[in-house]
């Protein structure tokens, strides 16, 4: 007999219940704020200048700059502040945060399992499936070449999830995932009502990720996500990265990506505050497998708070209750 779980659904199981699975590959792509080399943000940097110069007065992102100058807005007080936090903090032993991300462009799970022709999926149907699953937060990758996400999308998922608010499960917060390296991003986001930002902690280092948070959370109200992301392969070169996120940058979200899931496992006990929420990103493999969700327990069993989601979502060529097949 043939069950059709979606991976939203199969992580509330008991791995017990999982068939054994044969090794397979990652396939990994480029999580936004993490993995950028110094050219690609020096491209970016002078992108968001030229965006910046372009605003007109009245524009809301525009507006919100202006305002974020003078003190005028809301900062910590603005309302769902800290929801992201909430959500994905483990609030009992077993269980397991999940952040799912939308992008539109062709998951690299799906080229490595010889998948030539997908049909990108309707926002507003992934957003109302997301929260129907279960996931505590969503993400739109925003990152032009990673995600290829845009502000209609964004506006269309937040009008999705604001459809629910009368319903159970109620609307779950959105993530603007981007390559931010300048203030009009932020303000970009909260124009757009974002409730929190991905920040690449190596890709604009720790000072100025140090500064932007501060900006995203003092002044937007937009929790930061600390995304470590590390170059050097293994635990050595994450593990100095989370230091960092936490005592330097302040980060009280923090995710882990770019790294086996071994690694990540190696390297969690870097943070040992009750205080701080720790997200792993859980990558795609490149087979017809349930790898993945038994990777997403064991790093709930090493302590992990939460899992990042993306192509494995999409792995089988299309994204609705039948993603995996047990």
């Amino acid at each position: 007999m043939i069950r059709r779980l979606s991976l939203l659904s199969l992580l509330t199981l008991s791995d017990s219940l999982l068939p054994p699975t044969a090794p397979a590959r990652s396939t990994t792509a480029l999580h936004a704020g993490g993995g950028v080399s110094v050219l690609q943000r020096k491209a970016i940097e002078a992108q968001a200048k030229k965006f910046r110069e372009g605003l007109e007065a009245g524009d809301p992102i525009k507006v919100a700059l202006d305002a974020a100058a003078g003190g005028g807005l809301e900062g910590r007080s603005r309302e769902g502040f800290g929801e992201v936090h909430r959500r994905l903090k483990r609030a009992k032993r077993g269980a397991l945060g999940v952040v799912a991300e939308y992008h539109t462009t062709t998951p690299a799970a799906l080229k490595a399992n010889g998948i030539a022709e997908y049909e990108i999926p309707d926002v507003s149907l992934v957003s109302n499936e997301i929260r129907g699953a279960g996931a505590g937060v969503m993400a739109l990758n925003m990152d032009r070449v990673g995600g290829g996400c845009d502000g209609d999308d964004f506006a269309r998922a937040r009008a999705e999830q604001a459809s629910a608010a009368e319903d159970f499960p109620g609307p779950v917060p959105l993530v603007w995932m981007d390559t931010i390296v300048d203030e009009v991003q932020l303000a970009q986001a909260y124009a757009a009502g974002a409730a929190a930002v991905t920040l690449g902690l190596e890709t604009v280092g720790t000072e100025k990720c140090a500064a932007l948070r501060a900006l995203a959370e003092e002044r937007y109200g937009l929790e930061a996500m600390v995304v470590c992301a590390p170059r050097s392969a293994g635990a050595e070169g994450l593990a100095p990265l989370m230091t960092a996120a936490v005592d330097d940058v302040g980060a009280t979200l923090v995710v882990v990506g770019g790294v086996d899931y071994a690694v990540a496992v190696e390297a969690r006990p870097t943070i040992d505050r009750e205080d701080v929420v720790v997200v792993a990103r859980v990558d795609a493999k490149d087979d017809q497998g349930l790898e993945e969700a038994e990777e997403a327990w064991k790093l709930r069993d090493a302590g992990y708070d939460a899992v990042w989601v993306s192509d494995v979502l999409y792995k089988f060529g299309v994204f609705s209750g039948t993603l995996f097949a047990a």
